[in-house]
């Protein structure tokens, strides 16, 4: 059971949410280091759900089912973010991108003024 086949087969989904209706604290507990594992299932559940491990018990696949449906991390599948050359395409070029505001601001942090002279 994968977390496209819950979503496919309504009973799988139904099965996934009662395990989370009764268990979700204790996984958040464990994923959220909240609670010390007490066994090597419980850290293998930590792995799964750190994105370190695959899931193999139901336990792990609900659970992991439940990060990817609230896109919580390691399973968020967002946008990537944009690339660095593409940052400045919706300017015009020899714009500047912020106000002529900050670089006074940097520019005054670095003034001095010393025996009635001022320095930068």
């Amino acid at each position: 059971m994968t977390a496209k086949e819950a979503v496919e087969d309504p009973r799988i989904a139904a099965r996934y949410e009662e395990l989370l209706a009764a268990h979700l604290g204790f996984y958040e507990a464990l994923r959220l280091r909240e609670r010390r594992p007490r066994s090597a299932a419980q850290r293998q559940f930590q792995d799964v759900a750190w994105g370190r491990a695959e899931p193999a018990s139901e336990h792990e696949k609900a659970y992991v089912w439940h990060l990817r449906r609230h896109r919580i991390a390691p399973f968020n599948s967002g946008a990537p973010s944009q690339h660095i050359d593409d940052a400045m395409t919706e300017f015009e070029p020899g714009s500047r991108p912020v106000s002529s505001e900050v670089g006074v601001k940097w520019d005054n942090a670095w003034r001095e003024i010393r025996g009635g002279r001022e320095f930068w």
